[in-house]
């Protein structure tokens, strides 16, 4: 025997040899079941991730708030949705952290839009009450231009 045989490793073990054989008859049924024998491929699926779900939310409700701002409360709730429901996704430290962002900004400048217009509309029917006359000058004013 060479130094290269085995690897080079020299053993002092022996090797004992196996006398119960399972063989397979090539006559036998074909419709023996040899599933033990081969490996089965699995497949992988990503589970659903709770905070992309709350991402998505919030984008959608951030979108929608401002196509609404000019709606009131129904954007100012749709932008605070948006932003709490932002803020829990990055806190989650999710894969979602750009919609995440984005819902919180749409949810941000809705809110802003709408409560700037409350405030406008809120003056205005303060103005309208105190003065009636001055719808009509409003009129004229255009009216000139």
């Amino acid at each position: 025997m060479s130094d290269f045989d085995n690897n080079g490793f020299e053993t002092t073990e022996t090797v004992e040899t196996v006398e119960n054989v399972e063989t397979i008859d090539e006559g036998a049924d074909s419709s023996t079941d040899y599933s033990d024998y081969t490996s089965s491929q699995t497949t992988y699926s990503e589970p659903v991730n709770e905070s992309k779900v709350f991402a998505i939310i919030s984008l959608v409700c951030g979108i929608v708030s401002l196509v609404c701002s000019c709606c009131g409360w129904l954007s100012i709730i749709l932008a605070v949705a948006a932003i709490v429901l932002g803020i829990i996704s990055i806190n989650k430290q999710e894969n979602a952290k750009g919609m995440a962002i984005a819902g919180i900004v749409c949810g941000g400048v809705g809110l802003v839009i709408a409560v700037a217009l409350l405030i406008f509309g809120a003056a205005m029917g303060e103005a309208i009450n105190t003065n009636p006359d001055i719808v009509e000058d409003f009129v004229d004013q255009i009216e000139n231009l």
